[in-house]
This record gives structure tokens, C-alpha cells and sequence, in this order.
């Protein structure tokens, strides 16, 4: 099992790092969803108004630089530890805007249709998890594995299910139509 746990770090690199570039992206991807993003946290999020600005730019740098890290060998356990309280933090808001009984769509991702709920709690405990995992792998390894057809695939794997978990609602609405017809059939 040792010889496995430098692609098991791969795979959570991709999975981390690349959840953290598609949020960073869909936040910033023009002045429109950067000012989307900050009037969410102010309203959303309950982050006061002059603050929100700075911590929606906050955010955007942080997801950025935790992507980032995750691709620079020395900087990886970093990365990870970074991702945990990027994510134990987001965790925390998206639970108090349960709890608060927020319907505004959640904008972890971009333009969210779905307020917040279970499944982004889900998501993000998911994502903790590969962060948890990679940080233990990365400073428990035996450093990088060699360039070869396991680590891509490790880090193909990753990345497919990063993009699983940051495009859950829209799997989820291609999937809520079939369910809808399949209970109505005889």
C-alpha cells in the first residue's frame, strides 16, 4: 500500500485543486459574477456591506493561491492544509445559511439555481475529506511517484470527480426529470 499512497496524494491534488479553480473561476469570471458573488455574501453569507468587497476578493485569492499550491511539490501539504480551512470554513457558512433558512441560490460556483443544502454540505465534506486525505499522504509518502500511466490516471480520476462535485446541481437537474418519469411509469 505505500507504493500506492503518492497516487492516492495525485488524486487528491487534482480533486482539491481543481474545485478550487472552477470556484475561483466562476467567481471572477467578469465584473458580473464578481459583483454576484459579493452582493451574495453580503446578503446571503451576512457579511457586512463595506466588507464584503474585500472578502469576496479574499475568497477568489485564497481559492486561487490553494489551487496553486496544490501543483507546486514543496508547497502541497500547504495546499491541503490551506484547502481544510478554506472548506471547514465554507462548510460552517453554508450550515448557518441552512439553519437561517436561506432560499437565496447558492453562488459557491458560480450561479447557483438552488439555495443552500444537504448536497452542498455533502460536497464540501467530500472535498474536506480529499484535503484531509492528501495532506496525510503527502507528508506520510514517499514523495512524488514517477511519471507514469497511474499518475495520470490518479490525477484524471481527480479531476473528473472535482468536476462531478462543483457541477452536482446541474447532474442533479439533467437527473431529477428521469427519476420524475421513472416513478409515474406502470
Amino acid at each position: 500500500m505505500a507504493g500506492a499512497m503518492p497516487y492516492l496524494t495525485i488524486g487528491c491534488q487534482a480533486v482539491v485543486a481543481v474545485a478550487f479553480a472552477r470556484s475561483c473561476a466562476a467567481k471572477a469570471a467578469g465584473r458580473a459574477a464578481f459583483a454576484d458573488f459579493r452582493r451574495w455574501l453580503s446578503g446571503a453569507v451576512r457579511v457586512p456591506a463595506p466588507l464584503a468587497a474585500p472578502a469576496a476578493a479574499g475568497a477568489v485569492a485564497a481559492e486561487a493561491a490553494t489551487a496553486a499550491a496544490l501543483l507546486v511539490p514543496p508547497l502541497v501539504p500547504a495546499g491541503f492544509l490551506a484547502a481544510a480551512l478554506l472548506l471547514a470554513g465554507f462548510t460552517a457558512a453554508v450550515v448557518s445559511m441552512i439553519r437561517r433558512r436561506v432560499r437565496v441560490p447558492c453562488r459557491c460556483f458560480g450561479a447557483g439555481r438552488r439555495p443552500p443544502g444537504v448536497p452542498h454540505v455533502a460536497r464540501n465534506l467530500v472535498l474536506l475529506a480529499a484535503a484531509a486525505c492528501g495532506a496525510v499522504t503527502a507528508v506520510a509518502g514517499d514523495g512524488p511517484p514517477p511519471f507514469d500511466a497511474a499518475a495520470v490516471l490518479a490525477a484524471v480520476a481527480g479531476a473528473a470527480t472535482a468536476l462531478l462535485l462543483t457541477e452536482l446541481e446541474e447532474i442533479a437537474d439533467l437527473v431529477r426529470p428521469l427519476a420524475v418519469t421513472s416513478e409515474e411509469a406502470p
